[in-house]
């Protein structure tokens, strides 16, 4: 009767004896995500993973056309994720939710950060963007070499109609990205998974 730790999937499933029963605790690195409890360890366990599942089902099934979850999700990835980003991530995203329609350019998210130019707000707002997309799952569009555009997991082109899209999400990306003027949108799941943060 001791205390058992498992994987499933991206999960941590802590599982063992309490109160007369079995519980099982199920973790997104330090943050708990579900519980359940039952008459034995394999009843408590399975019960845990089939509310995971259903949790991970919902993300699939509130997509949006460009493959980005609900604010949800967000919400929880955030809530994994905050306390381990530096200060200036933070503050880039503090940026973009207060910046006027949520746009900005790449100079303005460098002096939220404190970062010398453009590039380095470039760089950084993508790894933060990979962050998000590694716990959420979310798919980037790539550039014609091959590497992912991470900071669309927070933002979008606003050129782009996401009801009739008459480019792909990559075509306008890339030509806005050309210019030095270019203003990401904060995606809308974002804005609203923020706000309810206390952003």
């Amino acid at each position: 009767m001791s205390f058992e730790t498992a994987a499933y999937g991206k999960y941590e499933i802590k599982s063992g004896p309490l109160s007369g029963k079995w519980a099982a605790n199920a973790y997104r690195r330090k943050t708990l995500i579900a519980k359940a409890s039952g008459d034995s360890r394999q009843e408590a366990v399975a019960a845990v993973t089939a509310k995971l599942d259903e949790i991970d089902s919902h993300v699939v099934s509130t997509l949006d056309q460009e493959g980005a979850p609900s604010a949800k999700v967000y919400v929880a990835a955030f809530e994994i994720l905050l306390p381990d980003f530096p200060d200036s991530y933070v503050a880039m995203l503090r940026a973009h939710l207060h910046s006027t329609d949520q746009l900005i350019s790449a100079t303005k998210l460098a002096e939220a950060a404190g970062y010398q130019g453009y590039e380095g707000a470039n760089l950084h707002y993508g790894m933060l963007g990979q962050r998000v997309a590694d716990e959420i799952g979310f798919v980037p569009p790539k550039r014609e070499n091959g590497k992912e555009i991470w900071t669309c997991t927070i933002a979008r082109d606003p050129s782009l109609d996401t009801e009739f899209p008459e480019t792909s999400m990559l075509d306008g990306l890339l030509r806005g990205l050309e210019s030095q003027h270019f203003e990401w949108q904060m995606r809308p799941q974002v804005v609203e998974a923020l706000r309810s943060l206390g952003f």
